[in-house]
């Protein structure tokens, strides 16, 4: 009679959950579903990971780049206006040197 009353009481815990499968069947199903979720979960973390890694290293490596062009620009600037100050001074030297000649031929 006792295994008449617990064979019940599983039917109707089972009829409660509204599980038909064996306990063990259902726990190895969930289980399994479980693991299946984290691992995917742990992969798409690690891609997120790798790919803001990346986005970091562009940006860190466009901002590098960023700085060399603008000390490129910089220095470009110097060197064209001592450029145009030393061509302004050799047309006025040659200038000076053509007045010096004109003056000694006479």
């Amino acid at each position: 009679m006792d295994a008449a009353i617990i064979d019940r009481n599983d039917a109707q815990e089972q009829e409660c959950t509204g599980y038909k499968s064996r306990p063990g069947a259902l726990i190895w199903f969930f289980r399994k579903s479980r693991d299946r979720w984290k691992q995917k979960y742990q992969v798409l973390k690690a891609t997120v990971k790798k790919q803001k890694n990346r986005v970091a290293d562009a940006n860190k490596s466009r901002e590098q780049w960023r700085l060399k062009a603008e000390a490129a620009s910089q220095r470009l600037e110097t060197l064209e206006r001592k450029n145009a100050e030393l061509l302004t001074k050799i047309s006025v030297l040659e200038r000076e040197k053509k007045i010096d000649l004109k003056l000694v031929h006479r």
